[in-house]
């Protein structure tokens, strides 16, 4: 689903009052859609094991769906499409809420409710300006430009023509893995295995990279 299609659920899904059917049916194709575009981003977590990751961004993504039936309302297509807008959310927001709750909560810490915490049409303008790229932005820069060839040199050994810049920038299109998997007539298992691998291993350099080229 691209981003005009996207687009126009959340569009119906305003143009329907709370509550009725339409505005449901709207808002569950809009999720729908966000979850299968494989477009949601994986936000920065620096010091967390894989399998913390994936817990956190996944409490995290319930969090940001919740938050977009709730507040469909609030969306502003005249500032950037749903998907970066979801994006923006996830990664500024609902991420590092879970992050910050569940170290908290180990501390014993009060923390104050999200919704007193969540941004202002006002900061929302400020973040979408033209000079402030979303992160799924700068990491396909990333990829796509390699600067040291490190994402193509990591490849299959036995499939030498299937890189781990390949692979992003399949997934970041918005591919899934048996798609991947029979254009490149490599088994699903073997490529998320070798991408998984890749992103622990090169987590660092990633995470670097991304930064410098956005000083």
């Amino acid at each position: 689903m691209d981003d005009e299609q996207l687009n126009r659920l959340a569009l119906d899904a305003q143009q329907n009052p709370p509550g009725s059917q339409a505005r449901q049916v709207a808002l569950t194709q809009l999720i729908n859609g966000l979850i299968n575009s494989g477009r949601l981003i994986y936000p920065p977590g620096s010091g967390l094991s894989p399998d913390r990751y994936q817990d956190y961004r996944s409490e995290a993504l319930q969090n940001l769906f919740y938050y977009i039936c709730q507040s469909i309302d609030k969306y502003d297509s005249e500032l950037a499409p749903v998907m970066r807008w979801a994006n923006m959310l996830l990664e500024r927001r609902f991420f590092k809420d879970v992050s910050y709750r569940r170290i908290s909560h180990q501390k014993n810490i009060i923390v104050e409710p999200l919704e007193e915490r969540l941004l202002s049409p006002a900061e929302w303008a400020v973040i979408f300006r033209d000079d402030q790229p979303c992160l799924s932005d700068l990491v396909r820069q990333c990829f796509e430009d390699d600067p040291d060839g490190v994402f193509q040199e990591n490849c299959l050994i036995r499939h030498p023509q299937v890189n781990f810049q390949l692979l992003v920038l399949r997934r970041l299109d918005g591919y899934q893995w048996q798609e991947i998997s029979e254009e490149l007539s490599v088994q699903v298992s073997t490529l998320s295995t070798f991408y998984q691998t890749c992103l622990r291993n090169l987590s660092t350099y990633i995470e670097s990279t991304i930064r410098d080229s956005n000083c």
